[in-house]
């Protein structure tokens, strides 16, 4: 998360310079469609996951697809990815024995809302919820495996866009003439919550991730 952090400040550094220049501003304009991808990590809710685990937070990734009805808000559609494997428990629940593998894929629709008051606006704060299903599967050795659908639950998330065309506005101005309008890198923090069998399945991630805005009627 370190890592992340100073990632993301260095290029706040880098576009507060790059912004003082008064040549040719790319300016961004409302683009309906957004594709997202983002890598980071994941806390289960799982009780014990350290345990059987070995650390308390897993890698995930995730893809998201959403359409933008105005500049300020936009709905969308998100399918994440974790897998991790471990050592489970003896019959007598108490003694580790035999590998585990756990694999969850969350999906996620949800409701974005900017804080976006201008058009060339370089760091974008936004919020939003929705509803969230997953699928799971667990594989213990000696033991029968687990695996369908948990019951549908909330997802709840809140971030910062950076805005990336100041870093090259000549190459952004040949991109937007393909239909690409925006660019933004983005950090994310989410948190999501669905149940089987009384279980939890849901945790919070913390996300890097990159954002396309496209016109596709261009």
């Amino acid at each position: 998360m370190t890592k992340i952090g100073a990632l993301l400040v260095c290029v706040l550094l880098a576009l507060s310079v790059s912004g003082q220049e008064a040549n040719a501003q790319v300016s961004p304009r409302v683009a309906p469609w957004v594709f997202e991808i983002k890598g980071g990590k994941i806390e289960p809710d799982l009780d014990s996951y350290k345990q059987f685990y070995g650390d308390s937070s897993s890698s995930f990734f995730a893809a998201a697809f959403a359409y933008r009805p105005s500049d300020w808000y936009e709905v969308g559609g998100e399918l994440g990815y974790m897998k991790d494997s471990g050592r489970g428990l003896l019959a007598d629940k108490i003694t580790l024995g035999g590998s585990v593998e756990y694999m969850l894929v969350p999906a996620h629709l949800y409701v974005n809302v900017f804080a976006r008051f201008s058009p060339d606006q370089w760091v974008v704060p936004y919020a939003g919820g929705g509803v969230t299903m997953a699928w799971f599967r667990q594989e213990v050795d000696s033991q029968p495996n687990r695996s369908g659908r948990a019951d549908s639950g909330y997802n709840v998330r809140a971030g910062v866009q950076v805005l990336l065309n100041r870093l090259d506005r000549s190459a952004a101005k040949r991109v937007a003439e393909d239909g690409l309008i925006n660019t933004y890198l983005f950090l994310e923090g989410q948190y999501f919550s669905t149940e089987v069998d009384g279980i939890d399945l849901g945790g919070l991630t913390y996300m890097l991730g990159l954002r396309l805005e496209f016109d596709f009627t261009r």
